[in-house]
């Protein structure tokens, strides 16, 4: 098949790395994959992206994106019209500008889809990108699709008519779906399904070390929703109790200074180093050749939406069987639950610190723990099998599209 996927700003900045694993799968499969940034100003940072640069297309400032609205409004004006209309549904009416934006790159992508033969759009993110992948379709006549996340599940930009034109919304995680289908009407939920998101998992694992001083990895942005605090004052118990360890945080964000600040404060910086953003690929190597004891994320629901989704970053640790932990928020518990990692409280130091002493402890702990997480990623978030299962969901969707056509006439 060929596929076009429309990101926020992949390949470009240090975010949306979850989606290059599926996006390889899919070329590793056979099928083509053109990659559509909304946005591409942000240089590129990511180590693992050589593949998707080859095939990414930007897209251009507001002239060409005019004219190609202008374009799509005399070649074909009811698809247009249709389509610019659809921003009028628009609550808050303020993103209504946005949307119509938006609207107006899905005419120019429209005209890419349909020159470069493209079988399926699909979108991640359930907010613009979705949009712009709504409005392509509504004028191409090409079939799409969009992967909803969470934040833009709960901004609920026009989710209920977008889950009614797509030929299916993809949502990570169960939570995530009931939390759209309180949303939506029951026609748009029929159209719901749940996939998650899926990593490579690494044939082999590498040997345990046993080591002296365990360490303790946190892969997470540092923002106020990740924990940050809960964890450093964690690793205030630990050092109480004279364990050994360290604790890696691997991330960046506009919390640093806080945190930096926390740590002096408890005298930890002997024991936690802030690593800053660590490359996927580095990342991905910390795991596969075991120099991490265990992976943790202390994760909090701040309300109005604000919390986990589903976390990718521990179904990559687990995939290399190191033990993961965190809180029971947002879809973790899908993740971690009956036996696949531990799940303790949110914004409790002390149970944190418990969890963490029992698996820094215990050699044999940390096995069991980490080969129970690498069952539940090779059972339910391989990428591979997940891809197949995304080209079976296009090829229906193409199918159906050819169906209604051929009826039409």
């Amino acid at each position: 098949m060929r596929i076009v996927y429309v990101t926020q700003r992949l390949p470009y900045g240090n975010g949306e790395t979850f989606i290059v694993p599926e996006i390889d799968a899919l070329i590793d499969a056979g099928h083509q994959v053109l990659v559509i940034p909304r946005r591409s100003s942000d240089p590129i940072l990511h180590d693992d992206v050589d593949a998707l640069v080859a095939r990414t297309r930007r897209v251009p400032g507001p002239p060409a994106i005019a004219a190609a609205t202008a374009g799509a409004l005399a070649r074909a004006p009811g698809r247009a019209a249709r389509a610019l209309w659809q921003c009028g549904r628009t609550r808050p009416r303020r993103r209504g500008i946005s949307n119509a934006i938006a609207t107006a790159e899905g005419m120019w992508l429209a005209r890419i889809a349909r020159a470069w033969g493209a079988d399926h759009i699909h979108a991640h993110w359930a907010h613009l990108t979705a949009t712009m992948a709504m409005g392509a379709s509504e004028v191409s006549g090409i079939p799409w699709s969009f992967t909803a996340h969470r934040y833009d599940v709960l901004l609920n930009n026009l989710l209920d008519h977008k889950l009614r034109s797509a030929r299916f919304g993809r949502f990570i995680a169960r939570y995530m779906l009931d939390v759209a289908t309180g949303l939506v009407s029951h026609e748009a939920a029929s159209r719901a399904i749940v996939i998650h998101m899926g990593v490579r998992i690494p044939p082999a694992i590498a040997p345990r070390v046993d080591r002296a001083t365990p360490i303790v990895l946190c892969p997470a942005r540092l923002v106020p929703m990740k924990g940050h605090s809960y964890l450093v004052d964690a690793a205030a118990l630990l050092a109480a109790r004279g364990l050994p360890f360290e604790m890696w945080l691997a991330g960046d964000g506009p919390e640093r200074a806080a945190i930096a600040a926390r740590i002096q404060e408890l005298g930890l910086e002997q024991r936690v180093r802030m690593l800053g953003m660590v490359p996927h690929a580095g990342l991905q190597a910390l795991y596969r050749d075991g120099r991490v004891d265990c992976a943790v994320l202390p994760s909090l629901d701040l309300g109005d939406g604000l919390h986990e989704g589903l976390s990718v970053a521990l179904v990559e640790a687990m995939s290399c069987a190191t033990p993961a932990v965190s809180t029971p928020t947002g879809g973790q518990a899908e993740l971690l639950g009956n036996g696949a990692g531990l799940l303790v409280p949110e914004r409790n130091p002390g149970a944190l610190a418990d969890a963490l002493a029992g698996l820094l402890g215990s050699a044999d702990l940390r096995a069991r723990i980490g080969l129970a997480g690498r069952r539940r990623i090779e059972q339910e978030f391989d990428v591979d099998v997940i891809a197949a299962e995304l080209v079976g969901q296009f090829a229906g969707a193409r199918r159906a599209a050819e169906a209604a056509v051929a009826g039409a006439h």
